[in-house]
């Protein structure tokens, strides 16, 4: 009987180890979850390359940026502005100088951070990971909303050759991004499973949801628009774009 429990035991182990290494794979971030107005130091996390021999060479990062965003509550599109649920949304990101890649940069629009890249020098070995670092504030929930969290969505490409939007395939380019919106960026997948994503959770002490939601509240996600991801994805250095090639 104890024998049998050990091996049950060590099934599961084993099963949860390849769980955890699966969820690993996909580039996400190391902090997925905050409580709102909390800020702290996240990290994208690369966990590996587009194969077993490719060095990743780059990555860019995009944060829907609130303004032509797609807005769902309880899975239903919203058709108000962003700022029904969150107070102060639109500059929240901070990239921190790091050396996994030889440059680096954000990406601004209406002087706000809406993403950054980090690409060039001998890049990652395909049996390494990437950890680049940047500070992230978890923006605040409007008080007389009744959002309990707003996950935002945050799409990545991982660069292993430097191409034109043609050639991107398996062994050049890691897409964690939405499969669905229509741009050369999109994700090949039959599940919306691309994007990573950072959960803002409400602070039910500090701003309490107002009587009229009935208990539970909803959930809110923010997806970027297609027209904000042809824009804010490619890479661009001293004012040329390098990647993807024209």
């Amino acid at each position: 009987m104890n024998k049998m429990k050990l091996l049950t035991r060590a099934l599961a182990g084993i099963i949860l180890m390849g769980l955890g290494q699966s969820v690993l794979a996909h580039t996400r971030l190391n902090v997925p979850t905050a409580v709102e107005g909390t800020r702290s130091i996240n990290h994208v996390m690369i966990g590996h390359s587009c194969t077993d021999t490719t060095r990743t060479i780059g990555t860019s990062v995009v944060f829907p940026d609130g303004v032509d965003s797609t807005i769902l509550v309880g899975g239903a599109p919203h058709s108000g502005p962003l700022t029904d649920f969150l107070t102060n949304y639109g500059n929240n990101a901070q990239l921190i100088l790091d050396r996994s890649f030889a440059a680096m940069d954000e990406k601004t629009s209406n002087n706000n951070v809406v993403g950054f890249w980090a690409g060039g020098g001998d890049g990652m070995p395909a049996n390494l990971n990437v950890a680049l670092p940047f500070r992230l504030t978890a923006a605040s929930i409007a008080p007389t909303s009744c959002a309990s969290s707003v996950k935002i969505y945050v799409s990545i490409i991982d660069i292993c050759e430097v191409t034109n939007v043609s050639g991107f395939k398996e062994g050049t380019v890691e897409l964690w991004t939405h499969n669905n919106l229509g741009t050369p960026y999109d994700r090949v997948s039959t599940t919306d499973d691309g994007p990573a994503s950072f959960i803002i959770t409400r602070d039910l002490v500090a701003n309490p949801l107002p009587s009229s939601c009935g208990g539970a509240g909803v959930a809110v996600e923010v997806k970027p628009s297609a027209a904000q991801i042809n824009r804010d994805m490619p890479i661009k250095f001293n004012g040329q774009q390098v990647w993807p090639l024209p």
